[in-house]
């Protein structure tokens, strides 16, 4: 799978399984504890078809600050910049190599498994060298139901982004047959107003989204919905099964998946970030696909869609700041490669 000399995460191996009193037998991604407090299996679950090299195009949209405090004299008329990229991306997954043990005090002990992760983002119409618009390495982990905290089976992702941000998302998954449903992914910034999304649709805003020029092979429609990038993208495919991951970090109104309130997740940056675009939230949707060709033969598709958002005030007509949530939107449809 994911082990040959061309994955930058084939030799990491952060179990210390060799320095722990508990051993295991660990063959492959489905290594079960021999020990008895570890009745269930050990294993990977609905993550072991993402161990390898995930390849595929994809678009990202950025709502950023444009030093609207910094500037002396009255705000500037455009009171946030819009970045739109289309990308090429590389998702590398790798096992971690053993089995993790959280140790237990109000309930026994869990045993689980995960995978690094290296997620590598490319803007296609800038040079070579210098295109480079988003780098992020982590883990998933594959997590246990439990008694204390009462929990049902999830997934976690811990990621760690070199602008000064780590995140931990967690959420429930689900197989189904057939393929993907998409909802809306709404650029448009907005305001929490009694705990739900309130969209500010001054002409201000709207204008820098429906101005807009997307960037070369990028629908236009695709801009004040990047979601229909991942429709597109499977038109006419026989997708037979799907994997749906949820994962939220402090999850929010009008954003986050249905059901999932903080205190979930969260993120942590440096205090630049804080004060100057605060990355607050996080919700993406992961869909692994099985999908079949004409001859009946089959191959792997991930698609996700992510908003991340970034909390940067700006200064009203009368000078007055005005705390607004601004979406971060990527997407992206990967197909698995094959290895040697």
């Amino acid at each position: 799978m994911a082990n040959n000399s061309n994955n930058p995460l084939a030799n990491l191996n952060l179990s210390g399984l060799d320095k722990l009193e508990t051993k295991t037998v660990n063959k492959g991604f489905n290594a079960k504890f021999k020990a008895a407090s570890f009745e269930a299996p050990v294993n990977l679950g609905v993550l072991e078809t993402l161990a390898g090299t995930w390849v595929g195009p994809g678009f990202n949209l950025i709502e950023v600050p444009n030093m609207n405090q910094a500037k002396p004299g009255p705000p500037p008329p455009d009171k946030f910049k819009l970045i739109l990229n289309s990308t090429a991306e590389t998702f590398t997954f790798s096992s971690i190599g053993g089995d993790i043990i959280n140790r237990g005090n109000a309930q026994q002990d869990i045993a689980f498994m995960g995978l690094h992760y290296l997620q590598q983002v490319d803007d296609v119409n800038l040079p070579s060298g210098q295109n480079g618009i988003h780098l992020e390495t982590g883990l998933f982990l594959n997590l246990p139901d439990g008694t204390d905290p009462a929990v049902q089976p999830s997934i976690a992702r811990l990621g760690s982004i070199p602008h000064g941000d780590s995140i931990l998302a967690q959420g429930t998954f689900f197989t189904v047959k057939g393929g993907p449903q998409f909802d809306v992914a709404d650029p448009t910034p907005f305001f929490i107003v009694n705990g739900k999304r309130q969209n500010d649709d001054s002409p201000t805003y709207l204008s820098q989204l429906t101005n807009a020029v997307p960037p070369p092979g990028i629908p236009k429609e695709v801009i004040m919905n990047p979601n229909i990038m991942l429709e597109n993208a499977i038109k006419g495919q026989n997708i037979i099964q799907t994997v749906v991951i949820f994962l939220d970090a402090n999850p929010v109104d009008g954003v986050a998946t249905p059901g999932a309130t903080a205190p979930v997740g969260g993120i942590t940056n440096i205090p630049f970030v804080n004060v100057n675009a605060n990355a607050n939230s996080l919700s993406a949707i992961f869909w692994i696909e099985t999908v079949q060709n004409p001859d009946g033969t089959t191959f792997l598709q991930l698609q996700y869609t992510q908003t991340v958002i970034l909390d940067f005030p700006v200064f009203d007509a009368n000078g007055n700041p005005v705390d607004i949530k601004w979406p971060h939107i990527s997407v992206a449809t990967l197909r698995l490669q094959e290895t040697e």
